[in-house]
């Protein structure tokens, strides 16, 4: 490891990073040999759920542009508090050739020289994709209840006049906004807003 980032995130601007920072020293110091540049980034009062902090981005850029071999954080929830972001994460820093150090956590460590790295990587990425079948099963599921309640779903249809006629005729009748969306197959917005 030539180039190393070291990232520090604090949810709070009561909390501080000594903890971190102690640990984090403590294991570079212990390195042989000793990383050639070492570039820190730091999130203060930012949330790990967060992908838009500002040193993160960062840091994700750099590693985007092969400037770091590897990056060091206290623990995984201080670089992320999502698990599937995570997950994600380091995948994408493996797709980088970038590996990853938790001083805490050895188990996660993605270095090089971690025996169980592809294992380990492996088992993140089946992960992922279990964690994108079931987002996709999700959605599919809530559009088909979504259809079966009778929303219209998609690109809304051009309003014609005859739209408009029925429409005006149905609340005259005193028909809810809802309903004659439904007869008319029109969304209750686009309903509303022809009627008012």
């Amino acid at each position: 490891m030539k180039r190393v980032a070291v990232y520090y995130r604090v949810s709070t601007d009561k909390q501080d990073l000594r903890s971190q920072r102690t640990a984090v020293e403590r294991w570079l110091a212990n390195c042989s040999p000793p990383p050639e540049q070492v570039i820190l980034f730091k999130d203060e009062g930012r949330s790990g759920y967060d992908r838009r902090r500002p040193a993160y981005r960062e840091l994700m850029d750099c590693v985007a542009r092969g400037r770091i071999d590897a990056v060091i954080v206290y623990r995984l929830d201080r670089f992320s508090r999502s698990a599937s972001d995570a997950i994600r994460t380091l995948l994408e820093l493996d797709e980088c050739g970038v590996g990853f150090i938790s001083v805490t956590q050895p188990i996660l460590n993605l270095g090089n020289e971690n025996p169980f790295r592809r294992t380990m990587l492996a088992a993140f990425a089946e992960i992922a994709e279990i964690e994108r079948d079931t987002i996709v099963a999700r959605v599919k599921a809530g559009l088909e209840a979504a259809r079966k309640r009778g929303v219209v779903l998609g690109r809304p249809k051009k309003v014609t006049a005859k739209h408009l006629q029925r429409a005006r005729t149905l609340r005259a009748s005193g028909m809810s906004y809802q309903r004659i969306a439904n007869k008319i197959n029109l969304s209750k917005g686009k309903v509303f807003s022809m009627l008012n």
